[in-house]
């Protein structure tokens, strides 16, 4: 088994091991996002540190800012920008969805800092009668392709590079690269 990733060692915090303010996180995130509010990547992630946010606060601000969130999470970021993270899920600092459509994230996922995450991204369960905890646990600086599928109860490690249309169902140590499979050419039948 990889060695586990430093996302799964701490929680979102500042230099000093204090947890950031959630002004702070959505300053660092849109910084990360080409400085735009208005990038999608920058609203699906602001919309699960706020969820996060109002469910770790409680009481009636929480309970208000949870429904709101639920309404803009399923309305706007799942629906209209094709963006789907649980409000369970532990995402880092700095992380980049650089582009937004058909990305996955699900419940106990754990995502490091600065890491990429592109277009067409399955982070998921195995199978349907998983264990809930049964999910990717992703580290830091992890470099995330178009088109790729982590699967299962795995361990990526740190400074992993996961090529284009790669389907990772084991673990991969820290510095690895991943590649899919090349593509076959075939001929049209002669005659």
């Amino acid at each position: 088994m990889a060695k586990e990733p430093a996302a799964a060692r701490a929680a979102v915090a500042g230099s000093r091991g204090a947890p950031l303010s959630l002004r702070a996180q959505l300053r660092e995130d849109r910084d990360v996002h080409y400085g735009s509010r208005l990038h999608p990547g920058y609203q699906a992630l602001a919309v699960h540190r706020f969820g996060r946010w109002c469910r770790e606060r409680g009481g009636l601000v929480g309970r208000f800012g949870t429904i709101a969130f639920k309404a803009v999470n399923n309305i706007v970021i799942r629906n209209l920008q094709g963006t789907e993270i649980s409000v369970d899920a532990s995402i880092g600092r700095r992380v980049l969805i650089g582009h937004h459509q058909a990305v996955m994230i699900p419940r106990y996922c754990v995502i490091g800092d600065d890491t990429i995450i592109r277009h067409g991204v399955t982070i998921g369960y195995a199978s349907t009668d998983a264990p809930p905890d049964a999910v990717p646990k992703i580290g830091a600086r992890v470099d995330i392709a178009p088109g790729a599928h982590l699967i299962g109860p795995i361990t990526i490690g740190d400074d992993v590079k996961i090529g284009p249309g790669s389907i990772v169902t084991t673990d991969v140590p820290a510095g690895a690269t991943v590649f899919a499979a090349p593509a076959r050419i075939m001929r049209p039948p002669a005659g």
